[in-house]
């Protein structure tokens, strides 16, 4: 399709996605953007008004910034106070720039106030505009521009389809270690690289293992590859969610953490899944929840054996889900 009709087509998808994958989508841009490797761009650690920081960092200059992100419908427009309160929110935080984005527009006032404090604004037209023209989420073919496949597939959340993709069945048992690996993604640039220098455990084959265990909970989003010096670069990056349930962690708010854990759990397709099963019979063998996997998903008979334990481990994080001993297995129980 031609430029201008592939920039109402990307309008479109911004007033059609929720406001946590607009946030994404957002930090994906701007990654791309912002054309140095050093940058960071991921989820304000406090609720005040930040969605995005990173940290720009060129031969000649530095500077930490901050951005706002609000998915609007068609129509309703951002206003001056809410340009005025991001300002507060960069000062506190000690951020040199900052930037507004919005899927909508910005009233008279709004960009009056924006032009004085130095805040830079970027509505849905921009934003569409920025994305052809440098083929973020979109490719530029002889025929025209089309849509860029992997880049939305990486935005997207996982669907529930006939049968789970083998990619969206778990192999991270472990929860402490999945804090591990979000911690690291918020403390480096988010690439495996970056991530195994953080904690050397987390090769390029176990970054992608609780990569995808965050995706599937909700607490990580997984950027599609950018180029870097001639080298591809993937990146992982935290959403607001995985956020949170870090700082609830540093809190010692472990109730609250937990509940925000089970939450994400339930709302994964294969957990949901072997729960029904569960729910069904009242119990369920641990042959049971193999057999589950194995109809319910595209895994082979050996993956199948390998990521059972981790649905289960997964299956008995919800509070009325316990195990008893069977012989030299076990048996999961409603309670």
């Amino acid at each position: 399709m031609k430029a201008a009709s592939m920039r109402d087509h990307l309008r479109d998808r911004m007033y059609e996605t929720t406001p946590e994958l607009f946030e994404v989508l957002c930090k994906m841009v701007l990654a791309r953007r912002l054309q140095t490797e050093s940058v960071q761009v991921t989820a304000f650690r406090q609720d005040e008004g930040i969605d995005i920081e990173g940290r720009i960092d060129e031969d000649v200059f530095t500077a930490l910034f901050g951005a706002q992100v609000k998915r609007y419908a068609e129509g309703n427009t951002v206003g001056n106070s809410y340009i005025q309160r991001f300002s507060g929110a960069l000062t506190q935080a000690n951020y040199q720039t900052g930037t507004y984005i919005t899927s909508s527009s910005f009233t008279e006032p709004a960009v009056a106030a924006a032009d004085e404090l130095q805040i830079q604004l970027v509505d849905g037209e921009r934003l569409a505009k920025t994305m052809v023209q440098h083929q973020i989420g979109v490719s530029e073919q002889q025929s025209g521009y089309e849509v860029d496949g992997e880049f939305w597939d990486a935005l997207e959340e996982p669907e529930q389809e006939a049968t789970v993709p083998s990619s969206e069945v778990p192999l991270a048992n472990s929860f402490e270690t999945l804090r591990r690996f979000l911690n690291a993604i918020e403390t480096t640039d988010g690439t495996k690289s970056a991530i195994h220098g953080e904690v050397a455990e987390f090769d390029s084959r176990h970054a992608d293992l609780y990569g995808t265990a965050g995706w599937l909970l909700g607490f990580v989003h997984k950027d599609t590859p950018k180029l870097v010096d001639g080298r591809e670069v993937r990146r992982w990056g935290l959403t607001s969610a995985g956020t949170k349930y870090l700082r609830l962690h540093e809190r010692d708010d472990t109730q609250a953490a937990e509940k925000l854990l089970v939450d994400a759990v339930r709302e994964v397709e294969i957990v949901t899944r072997v729960y029904e099963e569960l729910k069904r019979d009242g119990e369920l063998s641990y042959d049971g929840l193999k057999a589950t996997l194995a109809a319910e998903t595209t895994l082979s008979q050996s993956s199948v054996a390998r990521r059972s334990s981790t649905v289960a481990q997964w299956l008995t994080v919800l509070p009325d889900v316990d195990t008893v001993a069977d012989g030299h297995s076990k048996t999961f129980v409603l309670t």
